[in-house]
């Protein structure tokens, strides 16, 4: 599924929509949501907004992260 977005669009989602994009489990994207967001700000490899009381990633920074990690959960060899 290739996502096209442009560098002035702020697009935000929810750990259900950034877990169907990146094929992860959402309550990984959750504990990996709440060790970034415990970091400094200028440290996060994803933004990271908390809007009522539910993590938001910033689609963008999640999107390169997918392209270093890749997508779905590493099966050990």
């Amino acid at each position: 599924m290739a996502v096209h977005i442009t560098p002035d669009q702020e697009i935000w989602v929810f750990m259900s929509e950034g877990a169907e994009i990146t094929g992860y489990s959402s309550q990984y994207l959750k504990k990996l949501a709440h060790k970034i967001f415990k970091l400094p700000e200028d440290e996060r490899v994803i933004k990271i907004r908390m809007r009522k009381r539910r993590y938001e990633l910033w689609l963008p920074d999640l999107l390169n992260y997918i392209d270093e990690i890749g997508y779905g959960p590493h099966q050990d060899k």
